[in-house]
């Protein structure tokens, strides 16, 4: 069965090694995401525990099955004045490959909903890669009716690793 919880700060390496399982597969269509899968285990640390200090941003959650990680969500609240309040915005969502096909997906997104609700949240969003028909299928069979939008990106400062 899968369970979710917040994560804690003895998760950090469980959380990186998801985390970059994750790059590997998101990352192997291209580089938007200015060499993230490049940088030390030390600044993933440093990058988990200060999300832990502002719960206010960002929410980690662990997913598990039968206590063993199988999965995260990496979730930000957003102020939104078209949502007259707070949403939530899913920017990542991972279950591993070994762990797909039992529908965890659906049961994460389930719980996602669950603690946005809990949150207050009135809505919730997120992007997926436009590569990524799988992630596509899956979003509108719970659901979802995706919108036509452009994501940009621009990074200010270089951080260790960045090519």
């Amino acid at each position: 069965m899968l369970t979710y919880r917040l994560c804690q700060p003895a998760d950090c390496q469980i959380w990186i090694k998801l985390n970059r399982d994750f790059m590997v597969y998101e990352i192997a269509d291209d580089d938007l995401w200015g060499g993230t899968d490049q940088v030390s285990d030390e600044v993933f640390a440093n990058t988990f525990a200060e999300a832990l200090e502002t719960p206010e941003l960002i929410h980690l959650l662990l997913f598990e099955e039968d206590g063993v990680p199988v999965g995260f969500a990496n979730l930000m609240t957003i102020f939104s004045v078209w949502t007259y309040g707070i949403a939530m915005y899913l920017d990542d969502l991972f279950i591993s490959e070994e762990h797909r096909g039992k529908g965890y997906g659906k049961q994460a997104l389930i719980y996602i909903e669950e603690f946005a609700r809990k949150l207050g949240c009135r809505r919730m969003q997120f992007h997926s890669d436009a590569s990524n028909p799988n992630a596509k299928e899956f979003y509108q069979a719970v659901g979802y009716q995706p919108a036509e939008m452009y994501f940009y990106v621009k990074y200010f400062e270089k951080i260790e690793g960045d090519r």
